[in-house]
């Protein structure tokens, strides 16, 4: 049984424009948890699909789950002492996911079917203006918690409409297909194929794996959970909590020193890497092709005891020269082989920044994804972008950690964001839009502290980089620094609209089905 906070949220009708919160994934759900928390019961959760769960939803494939424990992978306010393994599958993260919506009655809250078609500022009122499949709604505030990976990317490679056989991403599971005694591509080698590669490899025929870039790999201490550890975390929650604090100490020390105290510590990992290669591969040719040349953490590093010994199988080969070009039944590489394929996998991995951005235009009429990627300036505090009032972003450029669990950052945002909520209702605030010096002194602290860290410095190129080199989104320092940045409003970094000062009330909540936006 979780322990979950208990709250008590009833229906209300909402006499205002409502907060409207986009996702109910674990952003969506810990900011609505955090809203309430301050006594904020006007507020909406629009979601796209037609259940809670958001990436743990939607991501499927086989052998899918996180690589983080799941005693810090979890909300701070819902301890869940049932977890079966160290590392949490995607099964068991998705109904977690359900139950605490459960337990916080937030189910009322949320509005499924409601996908993100275009949301514009309009000042005459002071409010979003919300595009939905099902009509067009008005908010006060507006808050992302669409997460990092919720786009997916399929490359365009050449002759692609002439392949004869079966294609999806990793992200559209087709689980009809049956690959008994098929032959499979997977194009990518990320955190996602390190995972769907071994389940593949017990059924197909042959499973050949392209590979651009190598990455570390790291062993996984996952085991599983006895009952009777469960039964004692169930019975005696404050081990839990210390159990979650032994792990949040290890993530921000281990994996933070050769980030924020001195690269020499990138060594050490990197030797527990090449010797997890030489324990788990024979060939040293193949060996050679799987060690990265690149500083550790300078692309994302993996979690795996499967996906090198998967290699040794008779059934799969990685192949690292590159595809040319489709035909009919197979791919030819850039070394002029052919390769036979029944069904092509895309592990290739996300639009950043998230499509979502697109459809969220600004004061100006631009585009939120044209404001990050034209401008490069990023979002300050990684909630506020500067021209886009009363908006908040979860998760946002320069917010997430390189060394911790993603659910701290969320929680921290959740919480300065209900935070200022709360701070605007009071004080009869309308509106807040950041300055833009003070977004700008933000980002470029951040792009100085990004100089040392090996995802800026490592010696690579990966979606944490713009096309520039520069950090484009993770948080450079430990991770309880940036929860201290958040435990204040700092009210002179942003333009505010008093009530007082303008003409526009209150205006009571109203949906439509016409298109307005």
């Amino acid at each position: 049984m979780l322990n979950v906070e208990s709250l008590d949220s009833g229906v209300t009708h909402l006499e205002r424009d409502p907060i409207v919160i986009i996702g109910a994934g674990f952003g969506g759900l810990a900011m609505a948890k955090r809203l309430i928390d301050q006594g904020i019961e006007d507020f909406l959760v629009f979601e796209r699909a037609d259940e809670v769960g958001g990436t743990w939803r939607d991501n499927n494939y086989p052998g899918c789950a996180c690589d983080v424990a799941s005693n810090l992978y979890s909300f701070s306010f819902a301890k869940n002492p049932d977890w079966t393994r160290t590392y949490g599958k995607q099964k068991e993260i998705f109904e977690y996911l359900r139950d605490v919506t459960e337990k916080l009655n937030l189910r009322q809250k949320i509005r499924f079917g409601h996908e993100l078609l275009s949301a514009r500022w309009v000042e005459e009122r002071l409010a979003w203006c919300i595009e939905t499949p099902v009509g067009h709604f008005y908010a006060r505030a507006l808050i992302t918690a669409t997460g990092p990976f919720g786009s997916p990317v399929i490359p365009v490679l050449e002759g692609q409409d002439l392949f004869g056989g079966s294609y999806f991403h990793s992200f559209n599971w087709d689980h009809d297909y049956d690959f008994s005694g098929k032959r499979v591509a997977v194009i990518g080698t990320g955190a996602t194929a390190a995972q769907i590669v071994p389940e593949l490899q017990k059924n197909a025929k042959k499973v050949n794996v392209f590979q651009r870039t190598p990455t570390w790999i790291l062993p996984r201490l996952d085991s599983e959970t006895s009952a009777f550890k469960r039964g004692i975390y169930r019975r005696i929650p404050v081990l839990q909590k210390l159990v979650r604090g032994v792990w949040y100490s290890a993530y921000e020390g281990i994996v933070g020193l050769p980030q924020y105290v001195h690269p020499i510590f990138l060594g050490g990992f990197e030797a527990l890497g090449r010797w997890h290669i030489r324990r788990n591969i024979d060939c040293y040719e193949l060996r050679s092709k799987l060690t990265p040349d690149f500083r550790f953490n300078c692309k994302r590093t993996l979690l795996s005891n499967a996906y090198y010994s998967s290699l040794n199988e008779p059934n799969v080969e990685l192949i690292t020269d590159g595809v040319a070009r489709f035909y009919e039944d197979c791919i030819e590489t850039n070394e002029g082989d052919k390769i036979d394929a029944d069904v092509v996998i895309y592990a290739t991995g996300f639009e950043v920044p998230n499509d979502q951005f697109k459809r969220i235009f600004g004061c100006d009429g631009k585009s939120l994804s044209s404001v990050f990627k034209d401008d490069m300036s990023g979002a300050y505090l990684g909630t506020s972008v500067s021209r886009f009032p009363n908006m908040f972003t979860m998760l946002g450029p320069f917010s997430a950690a390189g060394n911790q669990s993603a659910i701290y950052m969320l929680e921290s945002q959740a919480e300065y964001i209900a935070m200022v909520m709360a701070e605007l209702d009071r004080d009869e605030i309308a509106s807040i839009d950041v300055k833009p010096a003070a977004q700008a002194r933000f980002v470029a602290d951040v792009h100085k502290k990004s100089q040392r860290v090996s995802w800026v410095a490592g010696g690579c190129k990966s979606y944490y980089q713009d096309q520039n080199g520069q950090n484009l989104g993770l948080w450079p320092d430990w991770s309880f620094r940036y929860r201290r940045a958040l435990s204040s409003f700092r009210r002179q970094d942003f333009n505010c609209v008093y009530r007082s000062n303008t003409k526009v009330a209150p205006t009571q909540y109203t949906q439509s089905s016409s298109s307005v936006c």
